[in-house]
């Protein structure tokens, strides 16, 4: 019996290997303080990450503009849809448009033509990179894209995350005829579309390609910026997919998450920040509602 208790007092004394419950509970508190001090910084270091990304890509289809603006006579791609390919919105481009903008800007990635914000626009779902190419749908699960050598890339649009300021065109009638150059809101403003990059004063100062910023309305307490019914997709995914803004804060209003603003390319080819707070509804599609 005293070896016994002996042996016990030596492992008492040096030899336990365990911690005592004070000891983890100090641990765990310890490491969960150091949690709630990293997420949010891992958080911030991730929004920005997709900031520099998507700045970049702005940057490469401007680049591509200019590029093709010097080979063009000055003129941005002007969009000649066959086939009844009226692009309706301001983030359809055509096939053609993007093999345009890539192929001047040297790149070959369609990842470029996706804000990395953007949680819904994919550029590995066909439902986007070859919306109009699909047809009717539904459509509710990601598409694999098609292979497009020999198609009639004037015949078809994509649906992009980001706003285009280009003058549409259409060859429908024998005659060049705008089809993009919706209203602004404000009638006191004057519209921005894009022709030929010589006929800009400014060109520093001329939004020229931007990220996609939308809501169903003009109210910024009262509208929704994210899971929009009005942009189409929703359609053709079968009801599974809804419109979205691509920055989003942190902050909500009465209905959504705000958005915290986007990066705006501009007719000299540099790209920066805008906060949403200099942001106004500029223009209305379909009950939806284009910001910059």
């Amino acid at each position: 019996m005293e070896r016994r208790f002996g042996k016990y007092a030596q492992v008492r004394e040096g030899q336990a290997k365990g911690f005592t419950l004070i000891e983890l509970l100090v641990v765990i508190a310890i490491i969960a303080l150091l949690l709630a001090v990293l997420i949010p910084a891992l958080s911030r270091a991730k929004l920005y990450a997709q900031k520099v990304l998507c700045t970049n890509d702005l940057k490469q289809q401007a680049l591509g503009t200019l590029l093709y603006s010097n080979d063009n006579d000055s003129q941005v791609p002007l969009f000649k849809p066959e086939q009844g390919a009226t692009l309706f919105w301001l983030w359809d481009v055509l096939f053609e448009t993007t093999n345009q903008l890539s192929h001047y800007a040297g790149f070959d990635d369609n990842k470029t033509f996706f804000c990395p914000a953007n949680k819904v626009k994919r550029y590995d779902d066909a439902r986007f990179w070859q919306f109009s190419w699909l047809g009717s749908g539904p459509y509710p699960n990601p598409v694999p894209l098609r292979e497009e050598r020999g198609l009639n890339t004037k015949a078809y649009y994509r649906v992009l995350p980001y706003i285009y300021m280009f003058e549409a065109m259409v060859d429908s009638s024998g005659t060049l005829r705008s089809t993009q150059t919706p209203e602004l809101v404000n009638p006191r403003e004057r519209a921005k579309w894009i022709r030929r990059i010589s006929q800009i004063q400014a060109a520093s100062s001329r939004e020229l390609i931007m990220d996609a910023v939308i809501s169903n309305g003009t109210n910024r307490q009262t509208s929704r910026f994210d899971q929009l019914t009005e942009g189409g997709i929703d359609e053709l995914s079968g009801g599974t997919l809804w419109d979205n803004t691509n920055h989003f804060a942190r902050q909500r209003n009465n209905v959504s998450l705000l958005p915290e603003g986007g990066i705006v390319s501009f007719a000299d080819g540099h790209a920066e920040w805008r906060n949403f707070s200099r942001m106004n509804p500029r223009v209305a599609t379909n009950n939806m509602w284009f910001w910059w």
